[in-house]
């Protein structure tokens, strides 16, 4: 697959996403710096005083789930994901729409029961009313409920992929037969 060039407003689908998607790293964002800061204040606090932050590996645990998951849908509307291109890369230019509407729908495909797994554990957890056992009693479901948004936005935006990616095919066909009419 071939990564998309050009600026962020260019990227396919609607604009609503793309916004969405940009919020959702920023999000991600804050979560790596949220990350830093409790591990550095925990280490200093530990080094100078002598205590801990409360819960502090639970809280970066589940910040951990942010800076992951929230950034999915951009980096696969950048086509930036890590992908083989062992045979893809041989193979005729003229394959690659194709190739890109295989992997954008078998992702699809593939990411849905993680999604269905994801809203059973949320609402499990939501209304159980779950928390960490710890000293500040964290509810769980924030962490849940961010891998629930993330996996949404990411699969939304592999099935505007594969649209976009189907459309491609349709017209690298016609393209391909309006050719080959023309030379017989």
């Amino acid at each position: 697959m071939e990564p998309l060039t050009g600026s962020v407003s260019q990227r396919p689908g609607p604009r609503a996403l793309r916004k969405l998607e940009g919020v959702l790293v920023t999000l991600s964002v804050c979560c790596i710096l949220g990350i830093c800061l409790i591990i550095t204040v925990t280490i200093f606090a530990r080094f100078l005083f002598g205590v801990s932050i409360p819960d502090d590996v639970i809280m970066v645990r589940e910040l951990m789930i942010g800076a992951v998951v929230l950034p999915l849908a951009y980096v696969a509307a950048e086509r930036a994901h890590i992908m083989v291109e062992v045979f893809t890369c041989h193979m005729p230019d003229h394959w690659q729409p194709s190739l890109n509407l295989l992997s954008s729908l078998v992702g699809s495909l593939m990411l849905l029961p993680i999604l269905y797994g994801g809203y059973l554990d949320f609402e499990s957890v939501a209304a159980d009313g779950a928390y960490f056992f710890g000293e500040l009693n964290l509810p769980e479901w924030p962490g849940r409920l961010i891998f629930l948004v993330g996996y949404i936005v990411f699969i939304l935006r592999l099935l505007v992929l594969t649209g976009e990616d189907a459309l491609t095919v349709v017209r690298t066909l016609r393209g391909r037969s309006s050719t080959s009419s023309d030379e017989g």
